[in-house]
C-alpha cells in the first residue's frame, strides 16, 4: 500500500532521514518495514517559531500500518497516454511550454505532430541571445522571447503554479526525469534554471523525434487560410496543411497577432503590468528571510504585494542569485527580464517590479495592449538609439537621495535616467507609491537596489478567445489557442498544463470522428 503522511518536521541542519524516526512514531513500522520518498518539502520560517523544514512523504509498505489522522492512503490514477489509431497531424505552431507539451501527449498517443517554431533549437539559440547581450546585435527570429522552450528558456525555470490540476505531476515528472533532478518532485518551490532547462530542452526534442513528431526551426507563421479540407498554414519556409491547429504563439508574437485578427480569429484585449526589473544584493535577502540560518539554506526569495488607488503593484518571476538580462525581439524596443542559473549562486538578487494595466490607460482596441507596449520599449530605445537599459538607484527613484547601490548585470549596457520619465504619470505614482510601502516592510528590498527599465512583457496583452468546454477557438473550428501567449496561462506549468488540456481535446474529437 502507499500511504502520505503530512506535518513532519526536521531541523534546518538536519539530513533528510530525520523524518525516518518520525515516521516510524507515527505508523508503528520499523526500520526495513518501509520506504519512501518526500512528496513536498518547504521552510517554515514564520516568526515566532524555530526555523525548520516541514514535508508531506509517501511511504510504500506490506505492513499494518496504525490508524492516525496524519495519514492518508495514496490512490493516484496514472495521466492516460494509451494511443489511438489515426493518421491526422496536428499542426502545433510554437515550441515554447504549451506548445512542446501538447506536442508531447499528440506523439504519446499516436498522432505525430508536426510542431513549428519561428526561433532556432536551443544550441543555436543560445549562440544568438549571448551575442545580443555581448554586441547589441538583435536576431528579430531567435532571441530571449522566440526560439525552442520559449521565453522560459531565459528564466529562472520556476516549477511553481498556482493550479491544482493533477497535469502538473505529470509535468513535474517529465521535468525531473530529463533533468535528473528528484527534488523538482518535492520542493515546494521547483526550479531547474535556465543551464539545466537548456539540456532538458534537448533531450524532450529528441524524444518527441524518437515518437514520430516533425520539428521545424526557423519556420515562422505567416498567414492563414481555412477551406473544406482544414487549415493552410503559409511560413517562411513554405506551406502545411492539417485538420487540427495549435496555437502556441507565446506572449510576444505580435505579428502573428496582428495576422490573427486581420484574418477574422476572434481576440480581445485583456489586462497586463508593466513596470522595472529590482536588483538587490541576494545576501541581504538571505540575511532578512532566514537569519543566522541562512548558511544551511539555499538563496532566498520573496513575494511582496501593494494595494495603490486601485491599481495591484507586486513583485513577479523573482529570480534569486541571478541577472536582468536584454529580453527584446523587436528592433528598435529595450525590454528587460531575469534569470537565474540552477545554482542561484549571482550575488544579486532580481525580481519585476509590476503595476497592472488595462485599456483605462492604453485604450480600446483588441491590440492596444500591444501597441502600448511597444510605445514605451521603443520610447526608451529612443534615449540612446540602442538597446541599452536605463537604470536608476531605488533610492533616488523614491526619494531622490543618490546611496551605495548594487552593480547592476544587465548586458549589453545601462546608463543612468529619471526613471520617473518612463510611464505615464498615474503608473508611475503607483509604483513609486506601492515600492514605498513594499520596502517599508521588507526593506532588504530597496536597500542597495537598483532599478533597470522597462519591464513590459510579464504576459499577453491579448486573449485569443476559445470555447470554455472544446478549448476551441470560437471563431475557427479546429484552430486552438494555447498557453501564455493565448491568454489562458502565465509560467512554465500552466501553460504546460494547458497544452496538455488541448490535446486531449483535440484526440477526443479524433476518436469521435473516426468512431463515426
Amino acid at each position: 500500500m502507499n500511504y502520505r503522511i503530512n506535518n513532519l518536521h526536521r531541523p534546518i541542519d538536519s539530513k533528510p532521514e530525520a523524518y525516518e524516526a518520525e515516521i516510524e512514531k507515527i505508523t508503528g513500522l520499523k526500520a526495513g518495514d518501509y520506504t519512501w520518498r518526500r512528496h513536498r518539502e518547504s521552510v517554515d520560517a514564520r516568526k515566532g517559531r524555530t526555523m525548520r523544514f516541514t514535508a508531506a512523504v509517501d511511504i510504500i509498505t506490506d505492513k499494518k500500518v496504525r490508524k492516525n489522522k496524519q495519514i492518508l492512503p495514496v490512490k493516484e490514477a496514472p495521466y492516460d497516454l494509451s494511443p489511438i489509431e489515426t493518421t491526422e497531424r496536428p499542426v502545433v505552431v510554437g515550441a515554447g511550454p504549451a506548445g512542446l507539451f501538447c506536442a508531447w501527449v499528440l506523439a504519446k498517443r499516436g498522432m505525430a505532430p508536426i510542431l513549428l517554431e519561428r526561433g532556432d533549437a536551443v544550441e543555436d539559440r543560445v549562440k544568438k541571445v549571448e551575442a545580443f547581450w555581448e554586441t547589441g546585435e538583435l536576431d528579430p527570429e531567435s532571441n530571449v522571447q522566440f526560439g525552442e522552450g520559449g521565453a522560459g528558456t531565459f528564466s529562472d525555470g520556476k516549477l511553481t503554479s498556482r493550479s491544482k490540476d493533477p497535469r502538473g505531476r505529470t509535468v513535474l515528472e517529465l521535468f525531473s526525469r530529463l533533468a535528473e533532478d528528484e527534488s523538482i518532485l518535492y520542493k515546494k518551490k521547483p526550479h531547474v534554471g535556465t543551464d539545466a532547462l537548456r539540456k532538458v530542452l534537448v533531450l524532450l526534442r529528441k524524444e518527441l523525434e524518437h515518437m514520430g513528431a516533425e520539428i521545424h526551426f526557423r519556420t515562422a507563421l505567416k498567414s492563414m487560410a481555412k477551406d473544406k479540407e482544414g487549415y493552410l498554414l503559409t511560413t517562411n519556409k513554405g506551406d502545411f496543411r492539417a485538420k487540427y491547429v495549435v496555437l502556441a504563439l507565446g506572449h510576444s508574437a505580435r505579428d502573428s497577432f496582428f495576422m490573427l485578427h486581420e484574418k477574422g480569429v476572434a481576440m480581445e484585449q485583456k489586462p497586463f503590468a508593466v513596470g522595472f526589473r529590482i536588483e538587490e544584493p541576494q545576501a541581504a535577502i538571505n540575511e532578512s528571510q532566514y537569519g543566522d540560518m541562512c548558511r544551511f539554506l539555499p538563496a532566498a526569495d520573496y513575494s511582496l504585494t501593494a494595494k495603490v488607488e486601485e491599481k495591484g503593484v507586486y513583485t513577479f518571476c523573482m529570480c534569486p542569485g541571478g541577472k536582468v538580462v536584454a529580453a527584446a525581439s523587436e528592433e528598435g524596443g529595450v525590454v528587460t527580464n531575469g534569470m537565474s542559473y540552477k545554482a542561484r549562486d549571482g550575488e544579486n538578487a532580481n525580481a519585476a517590479v509590476l503595476v497592472t494595466v488595462d485599456h483605462t490607460t492604453y485604450g480600446e482596441g483588441v491590440l492596444a495592449g500591444v501597441e502600448f507596449q511597444r510605445k514605451i520599449e521603443q520610447k526608451v530605445f529612443a534615449m540612446t538609439k540602442s538597446y541599452k537599459a536605463p537604470i536608476e538607484s531605488a533610492s533616488s527613484y523614491l526619494y531622490g537621495e543618490e546611496t551605495a547601490a548594487v552593480t547592476p548585470t544587465y548586458k549589453p549596457g545601462t546608463f543612468f535616467a529619471d526613471l520617473h520619465t518612463i510611464y505615464p504619470e498615474e503608473l508611475d505614482r503607483a509604483l513609486t507609491a506601492g515600492l514605498k510601502d513594499m520596502g517599508r516592510r521588507f526593506p532588504a528590498l530597496i536597500e542597495k537596489a537598483i532599478l533597470t527599465a522597462p519591464e513590459t512583457r510579464s504576459s499577453s496583452p491579448v486573449r485569443i478567445t476559445r470555447d470554455s468546454a472544446s478549448l476551441e477557438s470560437i471563431s475557427h473550428e479546429n484552430l486552438y489557442p494555447a498557453g501564455e501567449g493565448a491568454g489562458y496561462a502565465g509560467g512554465i506549468v500552466s501553460s504546460a498544463i494547458d497544452g496538455m488540456r488541448v490535446a486531449e481535446k483535440i484526440i477526443e474529437k479524433e476518436k469521435n470522428h473516426v468512431r463515426n
